[in-house]
């Protein structure tokens, strides 16, 4: 009866996506969700690695929200679980070209008014640190810093990696429909495992 009563439970409070999707014969498409594993490398397939992301912790995403990068996900798209994948970003599609006019001289005052804690500041204003700020439309920037006096701080807005050809080797390791609040958010939720859903497997509900 307990067992029951647990399954119920289950099932009153979780969508059970997988009685209508077959998610082995899913494809990466809008509003899908992934998890993938990959690695990063500048120059060629061979060179400087940037980024490695391993099974132990992969990355998941919702395919179509513009986490990622759009040709980033045009290459992605249609692939299925398991598939593995290999191709390079030219940085025309990747963070474009370095632009110097992106570096901006600041004085340092008026980036101490940005640290919200005063203590931090000495840890904050360090060279190649981020500063986080916003320009003029609201939008979030981010520049490393790379001088520092006693007057002015000077900034780079350009992306780390811009100026740079991208290459990308990984695998597609699991697909699943987003739900509404995913989908709504554009971001991934963890999993609720119910810990009472009986002696057999632990159950999902996707929050």
């Amino acid at each position: 009866m307990e067992l029951l009563i647990n399954k119920y439970r289950v099932r009153k409070n979780c969508i059970f996506v997988a009685q209508i999707f077959k998610r082995d014969n899913m494809i990466l498409t809008q509003d899908t969700v992934a998890k993938i594993i990959f690695t990063l490398t500048i120059g060629s397939y061979e060179g400087e690695v940037i980024e490695v992301v391993k099974e132990i912790e992969p990355f998941e995403f919702v395919y179509g929200k513009g986490v990622m990068l759009q040709s980033f996900e045009d290459k992605l798209e249609g692939l299925k679980k398991g598939e593995e994948f290999k191709f390079m970003l030219p940085k025309e599609k990747a963070y474009g070209s370095y632009m110097p006019e992106m570096q901006i001289e600041m004085e340092k005052q008026f980036i101490i008014d940005q640290i919200s804690d005063p203590e931090m500041i000495e840890e904050e204003l360090v060279v190649d640190n981020y500063i986080p700020m916003q320009d003029p439309d609201g939008n979030d920037l981010s520049g490393r810093i790379t001088y520092i006096d006693d007057e002015i701080v000077k900034l780079d807005f350009n992306h780390p990696l811009a100026d740079m050809d991208l290459y990308f080797v990984g695998k597609v390791l699991d697909l699943r429909p987003a739900n509404a609040q995913e989908i709504a958010d554009g971001r991934v939720f963890e999993p609720t495992i119910w810990q009472d859903s009986g002696p057999d497997e632990p159950q999902t509900c996707w929050v």
